[in-house]
Protein backbone atom coordinates (compact mmCIF):
# COMPACT_ATOMS: atom_id res chain seq x y z
CA UNK A 1 0.00 0.00 0.00
CA UNK A 2 1.51 3.12 -1.23
CA UNK A 3 0.58 6.90 -0.19
CA UNK A 4 0.07 9.26 -2.77
CA UNK A 5 0.46 12.15 -0.03
CA UNK A 6 4.37 10.57 0.98
CA UNK A 7 5.14 9.94 -2.94
CA UNK A 8 4.05 13.83 -3.36
CA UNK A 9 6.20 15.22 -0.38
CA UNK A 10 9.15 12.63 -1.17
CA UNK A 11 9.15 14.56 -4.45
CA UNK A 12 8.82 17.94 -3.20
CA UNK A 13 11.69 17.32 -0.93
CA UNK A 14 13.79 15.71 -3.83
CA UNK A 15 13.10 18.72 -5.84
CA UNK A 16 14.00 21.18 -3.09
CA UNK A 17 17.79 19.17 -2.48
CA UNK A 18 17.63 19.81 -6.12
CA UNK A 19 17.46 23.59 -6.19
CA UNK A 20 19.52 23.55 -2.64
CA UNK A 21 22.65 22.15 -4.88
CA UNK A 22 21.67 24.92 -7.46
CA UNK A 23 22.08 27.24 -4.76
CA UNK A 24 25.46 26.65 -4.14
CA UNK A 25 26.09 27.74 -7.46
CA UNK A 26 24.94 30.98 -7.18
CA UNK A 27 26.84 34.72 -6.36
CA UNK A 28 26.98 35.39 -3.05
CA UNK A 29 25.44 39.15 -4.20
CA UNK A 30 22.40 38.04 -6.16
CA UNK A 31 18.91 37.77 -5.03
CA UNK A 32 17.35 34.88 -5.81
CA UNK A 33 13.07 34.18 -6.70
CA UNK A 34 11.84 32.29 -4.14
CA UNK A 35 8.44 31.35 -3.83
CA UNK A 36 6.39 32.44 -0.68
CA UNK A 37 2.42 31.02 -0.54
CA UNK A 38 1.48 32.14 -4.20
CA UNK A 39 3.99 35.11 -4.65
CA UNK A 40 7.69 35.35 -5.74
CA UNK A 41 9.68 37.94 -3.62
CA UNK A 42 13.37 38.36 -4.50
CA UNK A 43 15.42 37.31 -1.71
CA UNK A 44 19.20 37.76 -0.87
CA UNK A 45 21.33 34.18 -1.31
CA UNK A 46 21.73 33.27 2.20
CA UNK A 47 17.85 33.71 3.09
CA UNK A 48 16.99 31.50 0.41
CA UNK A 49 19.22 28.72 1.75
CA UNK A 50 17.76 29.22 5.05
CA UNK A 51 13.86 29.23 3.70
CA UNK A 52 15.38 26.07 1.72
CA UNK A 53 16.66 24.45 4.65
CA UNK A 54 13.56 25.11 6.81
CA UNK A 55 10.85 23.95 4.00
CA UNK A 56 12.86 21.02 3.62
CA UNK A 57 13.36 19.85 7.11
CA UNK A 58 8.98 20.37 7.52
CA UNK A 59 8.32 18.28 4.52
CA UNK A 60 10.99 15.63 5.92
CA UNK A 61 8.77 15.69 9.33
CA UNK A 62 5.70 15.88 7.64
CA UNK A 63 7.10 12.65 5.66
CA UNK A 64 7.93 11.04 8.49
CA UNK A 65 4.23 11.90 10.53
CA UNK A 66 2.65 10.10 7.64
CA UNK A 67 4.69 7.08 7.16
CA UNK A 68 4.31 6.67 11.15
CA UNK A 69 0.37 7.07 10.48
CA UNK A 70 0.42 4.23 7.53
CA UNK A 71 2.76 1.72 9.89
CA UNK A 72 0.04 2.43 12.39
CA UNK A 73 -3.10 1.50 9.65
CA UNK A 74 -0.96 -1.38 7.97
CA UNK A 75 -0.51 -2.98 11.76
CA UNK A 76 -4.49 -2.33 12.41
CA UNK A 77 -5.32 -4.08 8.77
CA UNK A 78 -3.41 -7.00 9.63
CA UNK A 79 -4.38 -7.72 12.90
CA UNK A 80 -7.96 -7.44 11.37
CA UNK A 81 -6.93 -9.67 8.86
CA UNK A 82 -6.09 -12.10 11.45
CA UNK A 83 -8.79 -11.79 12.98
CA UNK A 84 -11.19 -12.58 10.10
CA UNK A 85 -9.17 -15.29 8.63
CA UNK A 86 -9.64 -16.70 12.65
CA UNK A 87 -12.92 -16.63 12.56
CA UNK A 88 -13.85 -17.36 8.65
CA UNK A 89 -10.80 -19.34 7.81
CA UNK A 90 -10.17 -20.43 4.14
CA UNK A 91 -14.05 -19.32 3.50
CA UNK A 92 -12.95 -15.60 2.97
CA UNK A 93 -10.46 -13.97 0.67
CA UNK A 94 -8.82 -10.32 1.88
CA UNK A 95 -6.33 -10.16 -0.08
CA UNK A 96 -7.07 -7.81 -3.45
Amino acid sequence: MSNPLTHILQKEKEDLEELSTELELADEDSLIPYKIGDSFMHVPLGEAQELLATQTTEIEGEVSTLEEELETIREQIRGLKAHLYARFGKGINLEA
